[in-house]
């Protein structure tokens, strides 16, 4: 019964339309967007309910292979309005659904040996790029881009494995950590707009610390928002604890692997992003964490 005439046998469709990814279905009973089903939010969603937190699209219905959400004409609104939208909704879904659970140093451990590994991965990663670069007759731009600027990674490592061990420090002695249900996906395109807002795209929603949402958030805006005022916005309705910015610090400072090709001008490109971001994140922690150490 894979078959998209199927999905409900109460819908009458007349015309299936896509906008962008999404499909979309005119029926009977009005529009509806209709997504192949990745995994089943029915549970996520009554327990949202249950915490009384109702911006998300209820299922109009759901079978084996799909699931049918009302059809939102989405209001355009500016890319920092969406930000601010999004910040409020996860500092309320946040709030809403906090729980405490006992710490399990094993978990800990881990956490901090991985960003340590990864730190360490990288460092030698981008140890081996310069070694290259400077090795050549003559440079490429992307290679002379990387060069002018690798203090900037090493500083971001540096600054990461500060961070990381400042985590471990204070929270290794806690008897409790905080824990939240999070959206684990956030974008601006997660965002739709009416009457109301809404966030969309649960499918990677789970139960951890509430700092993985600002941090996908952050990667995903930093270029196109200010970060700053919402994170200042977040704290004011769910003020971090200590250890949390540590960890969403350590986080955002490890530098990303280069994804390089035969084609120069996508090198340099790449390591342009590379460096732009770095320094931002470098501003973005210094300055918060000024406030953080001044509080």
């Amino acid at each position: 019964m894979n078959s998209l005439k199927d999905i409900d046998k109460d819908l009458k469709i007349k015309r299936c339309s896509y906008l962008k990814s999404i499909q979309i279905i005119d029926t009977d009973k009005g529009s509806f967007v209709v997504k192949k089903k990745k995994h089943d939010n029915r549970d996520l969603f009554r327990y949202l309910d249950s915490k009384n937190f109702h911006n998300f699209l209820n299922l109009y219905n759901d079978n084996r292979y799909y699931e049918i959400y009302p059809y939102i004409d989405n209001v355009n609104v500016t890319d920092s309005e969406k930000a601010l939208d999004i910040i409020y909704l996860i500092s309320m879904l946040h709030n809403k659904t906090t729980f405490y659970k006992p710490l399990e140093i094993d978990k800990i451990k881990q956490i901090y040996e991985d960003i340590n590994d990864k730190l360490t991965y990288i460092t030698n990663y981008y140890d081996n790029i310069r070694f290259m670069i400077e090795d050549e007759s003559y440079m490429s731009p992307s290679g002379y881009l990387l060069l002018r600027n690798i203090s900037l990674i090493y500083q971001s490592i540096d600054m990461s494995r500060y961070f990381i061990n400042q985590w471990y420090n204070t929270i290794k002695n806690k008897k409790n950590i905080r824990i939240a249900t999070i959206h684990n996906y956030l974008e601006l395109d997660h965002l739709i707009r009416d009457d109301d807002v809404y966030l969309i795209s649960w499918d990677k929603s789970c139960k951890a610390s509430p700092i993985y949402d600002l941090f996908s958030l952050y990667q995903n805006v930093y270029d196109k928002v200010d970060f700053s005022p919402l994170f200042d916005l977040y704290n004011s309705k769910y003020p971090l604890q200590e250890e949390e910015h540590y960890l969403l610090f350590a986080l955002l400072l490890v530098p990303q692997k280069l994804d390089l090709s035969n084609r120069e001008i996508i090198n340099t490109k790449e390591v342009y992003n590379l460096t732009t971001y770095l320094q931002d994140v470098i501003n973005f922690v210094s300055k918060h964490y000024s406030k953080t150490t001044n509080s």
